[in-house]
């Protein structure tokens, strides 16, 4: 019986060496497998229970397997655009479902030879890449053909989705919530786009230049072709609320001494037709501003009492848009600057003429209006004093009533050759009215009456004036554009010091609201720290802003920080997701499955995911693959040693058979 119990620890020890050969043979076999792990065998000693009191303890050994999951493989350089390999600790984290992102359907790998997996069927507008509900007709009212393509997402080479981070609305990843499936086909991103909001500009603005006082209107006559030399621009392209590039001109012009204005001109659709309107000048009673649209004329007057140039503006609107021959196929409204006006058309299609004039008004001369009143008696006397100068006339009692005596007045005045240099007096409409109108249009003077009492009876007079309207300046001018197509912002100022920089306290940012041909808008914050005003040229020097563009993906790659970046048709690089990590307090605790994927386990503990920049445990390297932790030989020296013992386990064996043999003969 002893005897026959040496089988068990060579039998054992055979079987034992041929799993470490089998270990070794499958770590040999995976020594080129992106992410393989390899396993170790140990052996273990295995005693059998005591069966009697001058018997040996039998038993043998038990091969014990070690996962090997920790130990950094080897990393192979790769010309794929998407191979990623993990430098230091961690895993990507994948997903067997696309929608069903839970524990259960959570593995994880080393292998980064990702691929491209393509999915559910999308529509996509003929002329453009739009991933949502089919547009059917494009800007221009015109049909749409639909094209069907396909989504694709990021995949392990066992069509596992590689989960990770969308970005926050401002770009930025909170490297921390739970990751995703990632879309990365071409259309995956067309509808995802930032409008401008901030800009920055670098430019040098001649000292030299000429001041223009009017930028409004010289920026229009620039949209006409008429170009003032003193007006200088830069083409700036930012994107619009709509997701698309836009153009935007910026104009710049010396308004005085160290002082620039500056504003912003955009396209807008000319269909239906835009016309445009620009008043200017100076506000004074009488001055008149018109425009006229397909030969129908509507003019405001000035009165005086206008606070601005938009208050004229918004009275002449008010009557275009109540004239019942205009207002069924134009519409005015304000523009962007104080004295604009838009002239649109109600209908697609539909054409219209305009031209706009001023007028300057003319001088007024002022009129005193002076009522004397009171009963008729011999010596009363009535004065007037003009500037200083009186005529007085006495009542001689022979006057029939109020009228005769104003009659009476009306020539004593007039005889006065000093007062009658400066007024002429005439008769009013009521018996004792009289008025003095200055002689000289625009020239004011004073008058003072005065009714000495001489009789029982009271006498009294008023004064009521008209002040002259004295015109100072003649300087009412309209430009207008029978149509355009384009749209300025309002005027912000700048300042310059005299060392050529912005001056102390002067804005260093100017808000440039945009209107495009889309619908778009764009109110742009401009940063205009960096202008400089030298005495040189013109030199641009540089445009930053903050939009992306609607555009479709051409190429995607990664970073060293995991970043999946993406090319796009306007020729951008953004950052559409960041790949996290995950670790385990055990990682060779994890479970291992098929095609080089782990599972979490209760050895393994549960998954942590990280950013890899941010911590310093682990780095990506693109354009690699991390291939098997296998070391050949290794490897192969423990082949030699497992086949020793295996070869020394089986000439045992062979023993104990001789033996066994030779005692059976002997029995027999």
């Amino acid at each position: 019986m002893v005897g026959y119990s040496f089988f068990q620890s060579s039998t054992l020890g055979m079987r034992s060496q041929a799993h470490a050969l089998d270990t070794i043979g499958r770590n040999v076999a995976n020594v080129n497998t992106g992410g393989y792990k390899r396993t170790d065998t140990q052996f273990a000693s295995v005693l059998s229970e005591t069966v009697g009191k001058n018997t040996s303890d039998v038993g043998g050994v038990l091969p014990k397997d070690y996962q090997i999951i920790d130990s950094q493989g080897v990393i192979q350089s790769s010309a794929r655009d998407l191979d990623l390999a993990i430098v230091g600790h961690g895993f990507f984290q994948v997903s067997k479902s696309l929608t069903d992102i839970s524990p259960e359907n959570t593995l994880y790998t080393r292998d980064g030879s990702f691929r491209l997996s393509v999915e559910n069927d999308i529509t996509v507008p003929g002329t453009g890449f739009t991933a949502v509900t089919p547009v059917t007709v494009d800007s221009n009212g015109v049909q749409i053909n639909p094209v069907t393509a396909k989504d694709g997402y990021l995949v392990d080479k066992n069509g596992y989705y590689v989960l990770g981070w969308s970005p926050q609305t401002d770009g930025t990843f909170s490297n921390s919530g739970t990751a995703a499936p990632l879309r990365i086909d071409a259309h995956a991103f067309t509808n995802t786009f930032t409008a401008s909001t901030t800009a920055q500009l670098q430019l040098n603005l001649p000292a030299s230049n000429g001041i223009i006082t009017d930028h409004a209107s010289a920026v229009l006559d620039a949209d006409q072709g008429t170009n003032n030399s003193n007006l200088v621009t830069y083409t700036a392209e930012i994107v619009d609320s709509n997701g698309a590039k836009q153009t935007a001109r910026i104009n710049m012009s010396k308004s005085g001494v160290n002082q620039w204005d500056i504003s912003a001109t955009t396209s807008r659709s000319s269909s239906p037709q835009v016309g445009t309107v620009m008043l200017n000048g100076t506000l004074e009673a009488g001055d008149q501003y018109s425009v006229t649209v397909n030969g129908t004329t509507e003019t405001y007057t000035v009165l005086g009492t206008e606070a601005s140039i938009s208050d004229v503006r918004a009275g002449l609107i008010a009557l275009l848009n109540a004239n019942g021959t205009i207002s069924p196929n134009v519409t005015a409204s304000a523009g962007n600057t104080a004295g604009e006006i838009t002239l649109t058309a109600n209908a697609t299609g539909t054409t219209f003429t305009s031209s706009a004039a001023a007028a300057n008004g003319a001088s007024t001369a002022q009129v005193d209006t002076i009522t004397i009143s009171g009963t008729v008696e011999a010596g009363d006397t009535y004065s007037v004093i003009v500037d200083g100068n009186e005529v007085t006339y006495t009542v001689t009692g022979g006057e029939a009533d109020l009228a005769a005596v104003r009659t009476a007045l009306v020539a004593k005045i007039n005889a006065d050759t000093t007062v009658n240099a400066l007024v002429t007096a005439a008769p009013g409409a009521a018996n004792g009215e009289l008025t003095l109108t200055s002689d000289n249009a625009g020239s004011a003077f004073t008058s003072v009456v005065s009714t000495p009492v001489t009789g029982g009876l009271a006498n009294t007079a008023a004064k009521t004036t008209t002040t002259a309207n004295v015109k100072t300046t003649d300087d009412n001018t309209v430009a207008s554009a029978t149509t355009t197509s384009s749209q300025t912002s309002a005027i912000s100022t700048i300042s310059f010091s005299s060392l050529g920089v912005l001056a102390t306290g002067s804005a260093s940012t100017v808000n440039l609201a945009m209107n495009f041909s889309d619908g778009g808008t764009s109110t742009i914050a401009l940063n205009v720290s960096d202008l400089t005003q030298f005495a040189s040229d013109f030199l641009p020097l540089g445009f930053d802003h903050d939009g992306l563009a609607s555009a479709s993906m051409n190429r995607v790659q990664f970073d060293s920080s995991g970043h999946v970046t993406g090319t796009f048709s306007d020729g951008t690089q953004r950052k559409v997701y960041k790949i996290p990590l995950a670790t385990f307090s055990n990682p060779n605790g994890l479970e291992m499955k098929n095609g080089m994927v782990f599972a979490q386990s209760a050895e393994s503990g549960d998954a942590t995911l990280f950013a890899a920049d941010t911590t310093g445990i682990a780095s990506f390297t693109p354009y690699s693959v991390e291939l098997s932790n296998v070391d050949l030989t290794t490897e192969f020296s423990r082949m030699i040693m497992v086949q020793n013992a295996y070869n020394s386990n089986a000439t045992v064996f062979r023993t104990l058979d001789e033996m066994t043999t030779v005692a059976r003969d002997l029995k027999a």
